[in-house]
Formats: C-alpha cells, structure tokens, sequence
C-alpha cells in the first residue's frame, strides 16, 4: 500500500508540472525602429487644376500641288531646323509647266517689241500726214494689248515657278516632326490633308479651367494689378508619374469669354521644355501658388496610416514608448502631408518599423531625413533620444 502511495504522488507531480502554463517571456531589446522630427515649412495657399499640355506653335504639313511624293527625307518624331527639306515631290509636270510658260513669256516680249517699233514708226508717220487717226489708234491698242499679254505671261512664269518651288517641302520652323500619314509613291495634294505635322514644344502650353467666379475675382484686380499678380503666382507641374517637373512656369493668357456649358475660362500657362520632357497631349497637374504662406507642419505620408476612426501617425515620445496619435491632414506638398491638427513641430513619428511596434511599446528610436519630393529616407547616423 505504501508503495502505490508513493506511486500515486509521482504521478500527480508529474502532472501538475506538464499542464503548468509557460513563464511570459519578457521584451530584453527595444525594437528598432526610423523616425522622422518634424519640422514647420512655410506653405503658400495653393489650388490644383487638371492640365493638358499643348505644342506651342504647329504646322500642318500640307502639299500645295498634286503630285506624287518621290522621296522622304526625315525621321519620323525627330527633330528639324527651319529650311530643312522634308518631302520632294514629282516635280515633271511642274517643270513642263514652267517651261510652257516661260515660252509663252518669250513669244508675248516678242509681241510687245514688235507692238512698240510699229508704234513708233506710225507716230512718226502720222505727224506728217501719212497715217490716219484710225490707224494710230489700232497700232496703240496692239500695243496695249501685248503688254497685257506679256504681263499674264510673266504671272504664268512666276505660278509655274512656285509650283516647282513647291515640290520641295521645307520644315517651316525649328521643331519636332510627327508621324508621316503617307509613303512614298502616293499622290497628294492640298485635298488628301497634311503630310505631317511640325510641333515647338519648347516652350510649351499648359491649358487648364478656372471657374467664372475665380476668373472675375481676377479681373476685378484690374489689368495691370491682375498682370502683377499673375506674376507673382508659382505655377508648377506633377506629371503623369506623380513626379514634380523641374520647370517652373507662367500665366501667359487667359480667355475673353466664358464657356456657356461649363461655367468656366480657359487659361493657359507657358513652361520652358528644353529636354522635351513635356509632349502635347499630357494630362498633368498644375499647382498654382499664391506669393506668400504660413508655417504649417508638415509629416511623411509613409509615416501616415487610416482606420474607419481616422487617420493617425505612430510617435515616439520622451520615454522613447510608441504613442498613437490621431492626426487632420490637409494638401499633399510632394512626398508630404500638411497637418491640420494633431502634430507639433519637434514630434517623433515612425516611418519604418511600424508593422513591428504598437502603443505602449519601448523602441530604439533612429533618427532619419526624408526628401520633401520623393519620400526617399536618409541616414543620417544619430540615434534620437
């Protein structure tokens, strides 16, 4: 019996030490994590417009004479200096022409020489009575009328000579040269529509809308404090690829009526394009800037997260422990957002690490820089406290 005793309490020790719950294990090392202090930056009032950009200059490269084309002589969306020969044409019949008429220009000079001589002898005659008035008078009308004719010769020479000058198709400014809409071989002229097209893209227009109301608030400055204030105004560009472009620009005009089915005015803006960057037909946005701001703090949009109770921002505090903090956020300035409330200057929020830590928690707080424009974080080696 003693035996089974001593059994029994072995078994029950056992027992009670498989089933006793594990010891918690307790955080040694405070996780790592980047900050970001923020900091004041003076914000100008600003407003947003959808944008499309636009060649500032282009031509139509349309044939003036029905021809066949015979050769090409550009690359396709390449660059062209004005006077450069873009398209020859069939210049056979534009050849036989000008040689007609430069011998319909001949024979009318021969006409008029031989109209002139017959003039001059029958003045000479008639003074002394060997010519009737009746007989003058013809020869000064043959005279007459050979003039005519030799001067619609002259235009006849000058016309064939344009249309064989026309042959040749020469770029009419410097630029950038599209798509070519037909080969060589097919016959055109001024009905078939364009060859081509010549665009300058630099500089080149920004179109956008304002509303009429805007527009009058505008016009109420008066024309020389509206021009004043017009170039006071940054205008700046973020393209297609969320990307801001480098450029800065100008109002450069603004229409004089509004459009009765949208209630708004076209305006346009004029940026330098010296990279061709920028090619008509973008749709861009444009920031336009007012002349002065305030200081308004501003936070990473990595740093920034949302839940139905709002958006809100992981900050380390004094004690170095993670704090929740419910933020308003405003207008985006590149990769940052401008609060409204709910951040000071000099707050710590974390911008990498925020999927390992949550409020309450000790970190290790390492401090970094952001770029304003591309979020991209920069080391820079000091540990925040």
């Amino acid at each position: 019996m003693k035996n089974g005793a001593v059994l029994l309490l072995v078994w029950a020790s056992i027992a009670q030490t498989g089933c006793s719950e594990p010891q918690e294990i307790k955080q040694t090392n405070p996780v790592a994590v980047s900050v970001v202090v923020l900091d004041a930056t003076e914000i100008r009032p600003s407003r947003e417009f959808v944008a499309r950009t636009a060649a500032s200059a282009k031509a139509d490269i349309t044939p003036r004479i029905e021809a066949e084309i015979r050769e090409i002589l550009f690359t396709e969306g390449a660059r062209v200096s004005q006077g450069e020969l873009l398209i020859r044409l069939e210049d056979t019949r534009a050849s036989a022409d000008l040689q007609q008429a430069d011998a319909e220009l001949a024979a009318a000079r021969a006409e008029l020489d031989s109209a002139t001589r017959n003039l001059k002898r029958g003045e000479e005659v008639s003074g002394k009575g060997f010519l009737s008035a009746a007989d003058l008078d013809k020869l000064k009308d043959r005279f007459s009328a050979a003039e005519s004719r030799l001067q619609a010769a002259q235009a006849t020479v000058q016309k064939a000579d344009t249309n064989l000058e026309y042959a040749e198709i020469r770029a009419p400014f410097d630029g950038w040269i599209g798509r070519l809409n037909y080969d060589v071989g097919a016959v055109v002229s001024p009905a078939t529509g364009p060859i081509t097209s010549v665009l300058v893209t630099d500089p080149v227009y920004v179109e956008f809308q304002v509303n009429e109301a805007d527009f009058v608030s505008f016009r109420r400055r008066g024309t020389e404090s509206a021009e004043a204030f017009s170039k006071s105004l940054g205008l700046y560009l973020t393209l297609p690829d969320g990307e801001r472009y480098e450029q800065a620009g100008v109002l450069d005009f603004a229409d004089v009526q509004t459009d009765a089915s949208t209630g708004t005015v076209a305006m346009r803006a004029v940026f330098p394009n010296p990279d061709a960057v920028l090619v008509p037909g973008l749709y861009v946005t444009l920031r336009v800037e007012g002349q002065s701001g305030e200081a308004r703090v501003l936070v990473p949009q990595v740093a920034v997260q949302e839940t139905i109770e709002g958006k809100f921002v992981l900050a380390v505090d004094d004690q170095n422990q993670v704090a929740q903090r419910f933020i308003q956020t405003g207008a985006r300035e590149g990769a940052l957002l401008v609060v409204n409330s709910g951040l000071e200057t000099g707050d710590r929020v974390i911008v990498e690490g925020l999927q390992k830590v949550r409020p309450g928690v000790t970190v290790s707080a390492v401090q970094k820089q952001i770029d304003p424009q591309t979020g991209a974080l920069i080391q820079t080696g000091e540990a925040s406290q």
